[in-house]
């Protein structure tokens, strides 16, 4: 195995339950990368909303966290996260490439995902 491939697997987060235990990210730039070697990889981040007014969740996934959050909560003018305003993010993860990040927003969208996610609602809204 090429040694830039091993590098791009230990850093990609595995899907498994519990969810990937190492870090957890929180971007606020307009392009969140990181730099492996003298490549460079965009990272997509899956998260989860909560509207703690209504109690609904939405899952999704971005290469722009903080543009994504302000579509949902200001810019759309129709559709599902409109109804539920405002919407606060609950829970991020990072991935290098999108077909990790669809990937895991799959399983969330699964039942044992959501299952998971309101595990950690109770947590954080107890």
């Amino acid at each position: 195995m090429p040694r830039l491939c091993r590098i791009a697997q230990l850093v990609r987060a595995q899907d498994s339950y519990p969810p990937f235990c190492g870090r957890q990210f929180k971007s606020a730039s307009r392009y969140s990368s990181t730099l492996i070697g003298c490549f460079f990889f965009a990272m997509f981040t899956v998260y989860v909303l909560y509207s703690p007014t209504f109690k609904k969740i939405y899952i999704g996934y971005t290469s722009d966290l903080s543009n994504r959050l302000a579509s949902h909560n200001v810019y759309s003018k129709k559709g599902y996260t409109t109804r539920y305003r405002p919407w606060d993010v609950l829970y991020t993860e990072s991935y290098i490439d999108k077909r990790a990040a669809l990937k895991r927003e799959k399983a969330l969208k699964s039942a044992r995902g959501r299952a998971f996610i309101w595990q950690v609602i109770s947590e954080k809204y107890a």
